[in-house]
């Protein structure tokens, strides 16, 4: 999750890197952004013009400018991940429902929001967000196989392909050459 104060610059930026963004979304606490649609992951640049308490996190990060504030990891049951994270002692929000609009229908999600950086997302909708016409980059872009936050890890147990309080960059396969955007390094992978 990219933070970006402006949404309009930060689609000119990453489509001048050669990405295929989506269109606009409005999401339904208020949140406006634009995804990258990768082969099973995607890079969301976010804007939170409006206040809602989930985006208090993304308001405040913004404040020190443009960058990478957020991982959400997958999963297919946003119930039994709150629960299993309870049980291992993290604290984690219950999970709330978050929707958008989309060409053909409402993109709907699940959230567990963990700590501020990270949090966990259900795609209720995968098939109206991961559309043939926006998995193509001119930039050869395939991937996204790892991430590096400049956060500190939340909980033992996430994924080895997250780099904890490390200089924000974002690893994607096919990516034929790095370059940086919004305060995040796109590197090769």
């Amino acid at each position: 999750m990219i933070a970006v104060r402006d949404l309009d610059a930060a689609l000119a930026s990453f489509r001048a890197l050669g990405f295929t963004l989506t269109p606009r979304g409005y999401h339904s606490i208020g949140s406006q952004n634009h995804c990258i649609i990768l082969g099973s992951t995607y890079i969301e640049l976010l804007a939170a013009p409006l206040e809602h308490p989930w985006l208090q996190y993304y308001r405040n990060f913004l404040e020190r400018g443009d960058g990478l504030a957020a991982l959400a990891l997958a999963t297919d049951d946003a119930d039994a991940a709150y629960a299993a994270l309870r049980a291992q002692g993290v604290h984690a929000r219950a999970p709330m429902e978050l929707s958008r609009p989309v060409e053909g229908g409402v993109a709907r999600f699940r959230l567990v929001q963990v700590d501020s950086s990270l949090f966990v997302c259900q795609h209720l909708t995968r098939e109206l967000v991961w559309r043939p016409e926006w998995q193509s980059h001119a930039n050869g872009a395939t991937e996204l196989t790892r991430v590096a936050l400049p956060a500190k890890e939340p909980f033992a147990g996430v994924p080895a392909s997250v780099e904890w309080n490390a200089a924000p960059a974002l690893f994607v396969r096919g990516l034929r050459r790095a370059s940086e955007a919004h305060g995040v390094r796109l590197l090769p992978a």
